[in-house]
């Protein structure tokens, strides 16, 4: 355990200095300042009707919480790849703290950061910007933060963190330098969009199931349900949705760490 605090410790020295920790520390508040005040100001500013508000503020709400988890997982990806190409894997390797209690400890690590980041973004657009975040539909209006609560926030902030690992884990598992890792964060960042097929009608019944294969689908369909008020037969209970997420991304993970360790260890 001492061996874990001390790299804790180096991690906490090195919160600022190191540019993917400060990413890590700043990305969240960078999302609910473009999502809690720039984008609601430009809709005000520029008049759009409610059919355009609607379908603005519903992809910047679906963006805020399904973004978290894939980019501090391309950052935890990135710091391995750092570390391999360093051959800092090499010298752990040898060490009382082993390969495996390494990239566990960046993992949760990672982890810890995005659930801290995705409560920043989901929890602090509802304390600030609720009001702007109404979808008027005639003479109706839907509430998208009012109809989540805090506590529902913070499960959705740990489930949607767990694939934290599996991003990171297969980044750097395929990417053979950080050039590479690059270009791979850019094109699996269309992962992330995948869920967002469910705002579309054809997708809002039982064909949102095909989209499931993403990974983030789960956590962010069950916070869509609540902020739309789904009455949709097709949907689950918000929580099976989050039992499945955990279940699927805890694997995915396990998988990504297990190939990229042993990749790492036959490098």
């Amino acid at each position: 355990m001492k061996k874990y605090l001390v790299l804790l410790r180096y991690e906490f020295k090195t919160l600022v200095k190191d540019p993917m920790n400060l990413f890590m520390l700043i990305y969240p508040f960078v999302i609910l300042l473009l999502c809690g005040w720039m984008i609601p100001a430009i809709l005000e500013r520029t008049n759009a009707s409610n059919n355009a508000s609607a379908i603005t503020l519903l992809i910047s709400f679906a963006l805020c919480v399904s973004s978290g988890g894939y980019m501090t997982g391309t950052m935890l990806g990135f710091s391995l790849l750092e570390n391999r190409d360093e051959n800092t894997l090499v010298s752990i390797a040898v060490t009382p703290m082993s390969l495996k209690g390494y990239t566990a400890f960046k993992s949760i690590y990672a982890f810890v950061f995005s659930f801290l980041g995705n409560l920043i973004m989901v929890a602090g657009l509802k304390l600030f910007a609720s009001d702007a975040y109404v979808i008027v539909y005639g003479i109706f209006g839907i509430s998208l933060l009012g109809n989540i609560s805090y506590f529902e926030i913070i499960i959705f902030s740990l489930v949607a963190a767990l694939i934290v690992p599996f991003f990171g884990g297969i980044f750097a598992a395929i990417a053979k330098n950080k050039i590479e890792g690059f270009a791979l964060m850019k094109t699996g960042g269309l992962i992330i969009m995948v869920p967002m097929l469910c705002l579309i009608p054809a997708f809002a019944g039982g064909w949102q199931y095909a989209v499931g294969i993403a990974p983030n689908f789960w956590p962010m369909k069950a916070l869509l349900n609540l902020a739309m008020r789904s009455t949709n037969s097709a949907d689950i209970n918000f929580w099976w949705y989050m039992a499945i997420g955990t279940v699927y991304q805890i694997t995915l993970s396990v998988i990504a760490l297990k190939i990229f360790l042993k990749k790492a260890e036959g490098h």
